[in-house]
């Protein structure tokens, strides 16, 4: 398990606090998820915000992606 100053807050730097942790089997073993949150629930507000903008934006290039994936290849099939 991680030390608590091994894990701060982002935006403040103040100790992590472990909300929640469950465990995982795979074939190769046993994976142990933690979900941490900042103290200060203000700060951890800003953050929840933050890490949905940057999702949003992840999908939307994703999204991109896979369209250009998908008329390049109608572009290539209609040339044959």
């Amino acid at each position: 398990m991680q030390n608590p100053t091994d894990n701060v807050c982002i935006r403040c730097g103040k100790p992590r606090i472990v909300t929640k942790t469950w465990k995982e089997s795979t074939k190769g073993g046993v994976i142990t998820h933690t979900t941490t949150t900042c103290p200060d629930p203000d700060c951890q507000k800003i953050i929840d915000r933050q890490f949905a903008a940057q999702k949003e934006k992840r999908e939307a290039i994703e999204k991109g992606k896979q369209q250009r994936i998908q008329a390049s290849k109608i572009k290539k099939n209609s040339q044959n």
